[in-house]
Formats: C-alpha cells, structure tokens, sequence
C-alpha cells in the first residue's frame, strides 16, 4: 500500500474517533425515549411512537392492537387512536379491519415513517477501505441509500470488527458491515444484534492466506504467530489453524502485519488475499482450507441493534442488494470509481 493510501485510512480513522468523542458528549445525558417525551407534545409522541411501531409491519401483516399501543407508547387510548388517523391521513400507511381479527397492513412508506421520526440521516460504519472491494461495496451501499433523495446516508470506516461493534451499541452509528462470521459470532455471544442483510460469497473478501518468512521454517519450536484481537475474523480463523500447535500469540493490528514479519517480530500471520498486491517477494503465501471460513468470513452482512426496527426496515426497503453487488463489481474490474 502506498504511503498516500496509508494516510487516508488513518486520517479516515482519527476522524472517526473525533466524530465518536463529539457524539458522546452530545449524547451522554439523554435519555432518548424520556427526553422526546418531554420536548414534544403527548399527542406529537403518540404519533412518532405509534410509527416506530407500526414499521416493524410489512404489508398483509396484523398491527398490535391500541390496547398494546397504549402499553408500548405509554400513551391514553385517545392519543393512539389519534396517531393512528394521522398517520393514515398523511398516507403514512394504509390499514384494513377485519373485525375481531384485527387490523391489517395494506400499504406503507418507510421513508413517510422515517421523516415523522425525524429520521432523515443514516449513519454506517465499515472496515478501512484498503481494498477495491470494500471500496466497492461502500460506494453501492451510499448509491442505494441516497437514491431516494429523502434519507441521507453517510459512511465512517474502523478497522476491527470489536470497534464497529462497539460504536453501534453506544448509538454512534445505526449499522456496521461485518463478515457474516463476525456476526454470528457476536449474536451467539448474546449480543442483541440483528443480520439485517446479507450479500453473498467474497463481498468481504476473497479469502484468506497465510504470510510466512521464507527463512522462518514449519520445523521451528514456537512460531511466533501475529493476532489481531480487535478483528473477529482474524483472531479466530488464526487460532482455529494453530489449535494443533504449540505457538506464541504476538499483539498485532492487522494493517502491521507485513511490518512485523519485515521486522522478524513476528514469523507468520494470516493476512486477506486481496492485499497480496503490496507484499513483497521474501514473503511465502499459503492458502487456507477451511470450509467454515469460505462459507462465512468471506460475506458481508450489514447488522443494526435488535430493537432497531426502523433502521432495519430502511436498509431492507432502500438497499437493493443485485444493485450494489454490480457496483462493487464494477469498482473493481476498474470501470467505475469508487465515491464514498
């Protein structure tokens, strides 16, 4: 990597971490359910309430009754039913009874939905875009989410998927990408995390390889052997190889990993194939052969928070996966340029 596209990743990173030390001394003393509350009228947080609710629907699908309204807004019967015409006056969404079975979904606008939560901006986070496909894949997700003219969708970029995730849990962002691996891992780890989309084989990378010394030997007694622990994915495809051998972990940050081996800190790591073009010939490349890791650590999946359900519907309704799977083709076979 030249030293120009070293500087801008970095560069992409501290600001990142400006944004996040901004956004936590805005943020820190609300409280966001009690502090709409109080800044908008009983009936304004009737309607914005009963929205956020009623976009967890899709057409065909049974609203909660008022009576759950009522408990879920913590709202009288008067205000729910009072948000409820509104909603459908502003044509928000169109209902339709069926008597003791309730009331059905017939037409909704997520977009309508997003501007009565005044949420009109959504805010993503990804890997460092050191490579063409992520390249790619961040200029399909802006295109598609801009489209509509109505939302407004920004990216920021961290590397490490433990950071990405951390600034989604304290609200800094509504959505990161992560390998699917990665995600699994962090929902069957009890993370309230919700796989929202899902884009297919080698969307995240190609796949993964193994950097060796050429005068570190397979005979040696303790390979010292590089781990990025902030990255899910490097850190567990690294001790699922060595589980067999008797190795040293040495700390590393994934982007130092040819440094260190450069350096002899280090005698071997696993590192993403789609770098290979910056490495350099005293390094031996081995791939790996692992089913799990062609089958999940190589597709990118957007995941929001759980209860999100308002981020959720936007990505599934505005995000047109074949579209930005193009454009990240496009990005890099050459015949587009990257804009995120």
């Amino acid at each position: 990597m030249d030293l120009e596209r070293r500087a801008k990743y970095y560069l992409e990173y501290i600001l990142f971490c400006i944004f996040n030390i901004v956004a936590r001394n805005v943020t820190a003393e609300n409280s966001k359910g009690e502090t709409m509350k109080k800044t908008l009228s009983k009936a304004g947080y009737a309607i914005q309430c009963v929205a956020g609710e009623l976009c967890k629907c899709d057409v065909g699908d049974k609203i909660p009754t008022v009576t759950e309204l009522e408990e879920q807004c913590g709202c009288s019967r008067g205000n729910i039913q009072k948000a409820l015409s509104v909603l459908k006056e502003a044509k928000v969404i169109a209902l339709e009874a069926h008597g003791q079975n309730g009331t059905y979904v017939t037409k909704i606008d997520y977009v309508l939905i997003a501007n009565v939560c005044d949420k009109d901006i959504i805010t993503g986070l990804m890997p460092l875009p050191y490579t063409t496909r992520y390249e790619g894949l961040a200029t399909g997700l802006l295109s598609e989410l801009n489209e509509c003219g109505e939302i407004k969708g920004f990216l920021s970029f961290a590397r490490g998927s433990e950071n990405r995730i951390e600034a989604l849990k304290n609200g800094f962002v509504d959505y990161v990408v992560l390998s699917r691996f990665a995600a699994e891992q962090y929902i069957a780890s009890g993370f309230p995390l919700k796989i929202v989309l899902r884009f297919g084989p080698h969307t995240y990378v190609g796949r993964h390889v193994l950097l060796a010394r050429q005068d570190s030997t397979d005979n040696q007694d303790l390979l010292k052997v590089g781990i990025d622990v902030s990255s899910a994915d490097q850190s567990m495809l690294t001790k699922q190889y060595f589980k067999r051998m008797k190795v040293d972990y040495v700390p590393v940050q994934y982007m130092n990993i040819v440094k260190m081996l450069d350096e002899k800190s280090i005698d071997v790591g696993i590192w993403n194939e789609d770098d290979i073009h910056v490495l350099e010939d005293h390094l031996d490349i081995k791939p790996l052969h692992d089913p799990d890791e062609q089958s999940s650590n190589n597709e990118a999946v957007i995941v929001t928070l759980k209860n999100d359900a308002l981020t959720q519907s936007l990505i599934a309704h505005l995000v047109d996966k074949e579209r930005v799977l193009n454009i990240q083709k496009k990005v890099m076979s050459g015949n587009m340029l990257a804009r995120y």
